[in-house]
């Protein structure tokens, strides 16, 4: 008979908050899966627990996610634990439980503490309706989409930045959101841990930059582009595009996306940019016959 993989929330940083069932959980498991062995070491000693554990991370999991679908179908019970919070948002364990769903192995989630819901508790911001989205890309026209994305979106956003990009990324939060309330949470649960109002990166700049920030920004009206300059914009990717795929060197799909990266657009306005030149260019040649 198969094992159950557990999916099991650990704390985000006070290691009081680790729930009755998530302790006995990891004490009956046969095996736990962390993403960082060393940090999940210094959890199970807290609690006095000793169990064999396997490495489990962004660069492994998919050559170690089938011996350890092998080791449930074979009848052991596996924890699997990230660094803090809950494995598989915006941590390694996806792929995982992907592979146990699609084997039929039981998966149970074993829920806990939570970065995101902790954030959105203190921020004092509507939360009926909010998305999550993780990590801002860190350059190119990744991440003019993700702000272009934050700022067309009129529900509570969420979404975690590391210490040595949160002041840039800030910046560019402060101008894409409008006037819509920003909070900046930083440790949470933790003994340093802060919880702000953003206004300016001055606010931050006095701030001890460590630890993983969780940034809220308030539901409210969206920030609607400049007509011209998006028409501008439109037309200067049409004439990239043009030169890169005039030789057929370059197929659509990758002249589309080598435009939005040189010009920092979102590819899908670069596509919708395109489709429409050339619908108006047929029509002018239909008029011309």
């Amino acid at each position: 008979m198969a094992g159950t993989l557990f999916i099991v929330a650990t704390p985000i940083g006070n290691l009081e908050d680790l729930s009755f069932r998530a302790l006995r959980t990891l004490k009956e498991a046969d095996l736990i899966a962390a993403e960082d062995t060393r940090r999940t070491a210094k959890l199970l000693a807290h609690y006095a627990i000793q169990k064999p554990m396997v490495s489990l991370h962004e660069h492994n999991e998919r050559r170690e996610a089938p011996r350890l679908i092998a080791r449930l179908e074979a009848g052991e019970s596996i924890a699997l634990v990230s660094d803090a919070g809950t494995p598989g948002i915006s941590d390694p364990g996806e792929h995982l439980v992907h592979m146990a769903r699609e084997a039929g192995i039981r998966v149970s989630p074993i829920p806990g503490p939570s970065a995101i819901m902790a954030a959105l508790s203190a921020s004092g911001v509507p939360a009926a309706e909010f998305i999550f989205l993780g990590f801002p890309p860190r350059s190119g026209g990744a991440r003019s989409a993700w702000f272009e994305r934050l700022a067309g979106e009129f529900r509570t956003c969420v979404f975690f930045e590391a210490p040595h990009r949160i002041l840039r990324t800030m910046d560019e939060v402060l101008e894409s959101a409008g006037e819509r309330p920003i909070f900046v949470h930083r440790e949470l649960t933790k003994i340093h841990e802060i919880s702000v109002k953003y206004t300016n990166s001055e606010s931050l700049k006095e701030q001890q930059q460590l630890g993983e920030f969780v940034v809220v920004v308030g539901n409210g009206p969206v920030k609607t582009p400049d007509p011209a300059h998006m028409e501008q914009a439109a037309l200067k990717a049409v004439s990239v595009f043009g030169c890169l795929t005039e030789t057929g060197v370059f197929s659509q799909e990758e002249g589309e996306r080598l435009t939005a990266a040189a010009l920092s657009l979102d590819q899908r306005i670069v596509h919708k940019a395109v489709k429409k030149a050339r619908i108006a260019q047929k029509r002018r040649d239909q008029s011309l016959s």
